[in-house]
């Protein structure tokens, strides 16, 4: 036996090591977070019915979309400028950032609250108004809560992020269970439950961050430098929002929100890669960034693939295992009323395998602080789906909506690659020819 756990720790622990890398801990956090949504989501599905999962689904869609703001705004940058910064200035850096959180998340508050106060004349199918103040809570502490483990994972403390998470996610399955049992669980109470948990974790980890300082010269310094990079990214963060979510808005315009609830119970099946696919999104934009900066465009571009190939090569098994039986995995999961819709699952499966294409390609982007093409790229899918989303979808129903779906990824991962390869082209050649310029 001892020969044995020698050999382990010598190769085997040594192949772990290889194959995970520093993204080991942003996993393990990740794992911990899309279990949890995963099981959520399966709970609420089975739990509440498909309408009233599907009311749900579209209410946590304006959440989605100020995270999403959030990402562009904040986040992304904070993740490729903030391990720049030497240890002197991390107190007022990293003030600064906060500074824009807290007003992006008070604007963000009013945003949902009136959003879901008009959205019946979108939705005649769903009665949205009363769930303005439980999800207007939800949509502040999930930001708050989301900003401040993203915060952890840019200045290189992953193991506090794992346990914010965990503090903030595994509890909610309990108590949505114990409402389920005690016959109160509806759409509004499992937004509170979720609001309630993300301020357990919001407020726990602001004893984990380190010493800020809120300067009015950093606060206009780190504002200016961050919009030079995240203006494209929010109009991005806008489009890819949009032609993101516009076929799954237009079938519950259609055929009402029990299609919400089909597609989302079927994207929660896949949802299994988001372990990998926002784990990553916590350490690649970090591990590019510093590779561009060490070891110039070649190591950076080296670093891509080895994500590309390792990772994607990943999703592809998962997909295919998904999309075997799709209909065994929908029965299992949810119930046998919703094994019918086993296609929706497998063209999510091919979808998926598209969508993490553009991961890695936008983090090299956005690490050369080249973020115009994402923008673009983005306007080009957004063309698309406004041009298609509601004829697709009214003629084909689900079909129509998850075929639209993969012609947007499918004009985005192309425009972004493109533009990665022609980018760091560019950066080679200058590199070369500065080489190449006399010693005066």
């Amino acid at each position: 036996m001892n020969a044995k756990s020698a050999l382990w720790d010598r190769h085997g622990a040594g192949f772990l090591r290889q194959f995970l890398g520093r993204e080991i801990w942003a996993l393990t956090d990740q794992a911990v977070v899309s279990a949890t949504n995963f099981l959520t989501n399966v709970m609420l599905a089975r739990f509440m019915g498909l309408r009233e999962f599907g009311i749900f689904v579209l209410a946590w869609m304006s959440v989605l979309f100020v995270n999403s703001l959030q990402t562009a705004l904040i986040v992304a940058p904070m993740m490729s400028i903030g391990p720049g910064q030497k240890e002197e200035d991390r107190p007022s850096y990293f003030g600064a950032v906060v500074f824009q959180e807290f007003a992006l998340v008070s604007f963000c508050f009013v945003l949902v609250f009136v959003v879901l106060k008009t959205s019946s004349s979108f939705f005649g199918h769903a009665d949205l108004a009363h769930l303005a103040l439980p999800l207007a809570v939800s949509a502040f502490a999930y930001q708050m809560q989301d900003f401040i483990r993203r915060y952890f994972f840019a200045t290189r403390r992953s193991r506090l992020a794992l346990a914010d998470d965990a503090l903030s996610y595994l509890t909610q399955l309990p108590i949505l269970f114990l409402l389920h049992r005690a016959g109160h669980l509806n759409s509004a109470t499992a937004l509170w439950v979720m609001a309630g948990t993300s301020i357990v974790g919001m407020v726990t980890g602001w004893f984990w961050v380190e010493p800020i300082e809120f300067r009015s010269d950093w606060i206009k310094d780190v504002s200016r430098r961050h919009w030079r990079m995240s203006r494209w990214l929010t109009g991005s963060a806008l489009l890819t929002w949009t032609s993101s979510n516009l076929f799954v808005i237009a079938a519950p315009v259609y055929y009402g929100a029990a299609a919400a609830g089909v597609l989302k119970a079927s994207q929660n099946l896949m949802g299994v890669t988001h372990v990998w696919f926002q784990g990553l999104d916590n350490v690649v934009p970090v591990e590019t960034a510093r590779r561009l900066r060490e070891g110039g465009v070649r190591s950076m571009l080296a670093y891509t693939r080895s994500i590309l190939l390792k990772w994607g090569g990943l999703t592809l098994l998962f997909a295919i295992i998904m999309a075997i039986a799709p209909g065994l995995w929908l029965r299992t999961m949810y119930g046998p009323g919703i094994a019918e819709y086993g296609y929706v699952l497998r063209l999510y499966a091919l979808l998926y395998v598209i969508i993490f294409v553009g991961g890695p390609i936008r983090a090299g982007l956005q690490a050369m602080e080249y973020t115009v093409p994402i923008f673009w790229s983005y306007l080009a899918m957004t063309t698309f789906t406004a041009l298609f989303a509601f004829p697709l979808t009214r003629r084909f129903g689900l079909s129509g909506a998850m075929l639209g779906a993969l012609g947007t990824q499918l004009v985005f991962q192309g425009c972004v690659a493109g533009s990665l390869i022609a980018r760091s082209s560019r950066w080679s050649r200058q590199l070369v020819s500065r080489r190449d310029l006399p010693v005066p």
